[in-house]
């Protein structure tokens, strides 16, 4: 019978397949479901940096009239601040107390904020490792793409200097050259990049008239932006790939496994299918090992990477014709 086990972030998993952050990762009871399907790591649902200081923002507008002395706007401030993040920190530890699976806190952090302290707050209560959520809309036609790049180095040495446990990086793919970003962040020390956070998107309802959320969770057939960039990127950098946005069969995970990952985040098939279908991915996976006798991930993982191919340029095709013509000579 094939091992699943595997290493991501140096962390010992039980199979590849870790529960991304979700609403299924937002509660005690949900993350031992979690684990209970089978999961391999369960990422708790994102702490908001910015939805904390908007809510603390609006707790001092309910009460400004009592607060024409400085001291009580800072306590009335930080008090609301502490009380989301104390709901997060007690979520943590109980989820260390009950689970054995590695447990991973997240973070979406902005520019010159508090996630520092966060983040060591949920690494004194045992968080396993620190998975931090960035992202800028570059909309200022005033501000280059290097200034851009130069924020996430500047979160990410901050981060390392400060984070003493795994870290890793959730992102995504709007970079004007992605694989230097990717190597440049492998210099500062990074664990592990997760490839690529889906994003909220907005949409247009023509009746109304207004602006709605679009689709917020993915299809089956999104994977394959991460699929290139891992087989790309996954011999050339020292930390780990997660592959990310898509995933929902465990085809899907081999392939990911294949082109390099160490592992896969699964968020949206969770939602769709239920947990059951945790299991049909690591059934699939391990049937798929036995077929092919390979005994443990590591026998196969990256085999498909770009440096490991015949035609290594096989995985930079991005023309239509170019790769109608290499199907048909194929």
């Amino acid at each position: 019978m094939a091992d699943l086990s595997t290493k991501y972030l140096g962390l010992n998993l039980k199979n590849p397949i870790i529960a991304g952050s979700s609403p299924l990762t937002s509660s005690l009871d949900s993350l031992k479901k979690c684990e209970d399907a089978g999961i391999g790591a369960v990422v708790l649902k994102s702490i908001f940096e910015e939805q904390i200081d908007n809510d603390s923002n609006s707790k001092v507008s309910e009460t400004e009239e009592f607060l024409t002395h400085a001291d009580a706007y800072e306590f009335v401030k930080n008090a609301s601040m502490d009380r989301e993040i104390d709901l997060y920190l007690t979520m943590l530890e109980n989820a260390k107390k009950s689970l054995d699976i590695p447990v991973i806190a997240s973070i979406n952090c902005k520019k010159n904020g508090a996630w520092i302290e966060y983040a060591n707050r949920f690494i004194h209560c045992g968080a396993d490792a620190i998975e931090l959520n960035h992202y800028i809309i570059a909309a200022d036609i005033e501000i280059e793409g290097s200034s851009i790049e130069k924020e996430y180095f500047s979160l990410v040495k901050a981060a390392r200097k400060q984070i003493k446990v795994p870290l890793s990086l959730k992102m995504g793919a709007s970079f004007s050259s992605l694989a230097n970003v990717l190597r440049r962040l492998d210099e500062l020390s990074i664990d592990g990049v997760v490839l690529f956070n889906r994003f909220f998107s907005p949409d247009i309802d023509i009746e109304s008239m207004s602006m709605v959320p679009a689709q917020m969770l993915s299809s089956e057939d999104e994977y394959t932006q991460s699929l290139r960039w891992t087989a790309l990127m996954s011999e050339e950098l020292r930390y780990d790939i997660c592959a990310s946005r898509g995933i929902h069969s465990g085809k899907t995970v081999i392939k990911q496994l294949l082109a390099g990952a160490k592992s896969v985040q699964v968020c949206s098939v969770l939602l769709k299918e239920g947990l059951t279908s945790v299991s049909k991915m690591t059934s699939e996976l391990e049937s798929w090992m036995d077929r092919h006798e390979y005994a443990h991930i590591a026998d196969f993982n990256g085999k498909l990477a770009q440096e490991r191919i015949a035609d290594p340029s096989s995985w930079e095709r991005s023309q239509y014709m170019k790769s109608i013509l290499g199907a048909q000579k194929g």
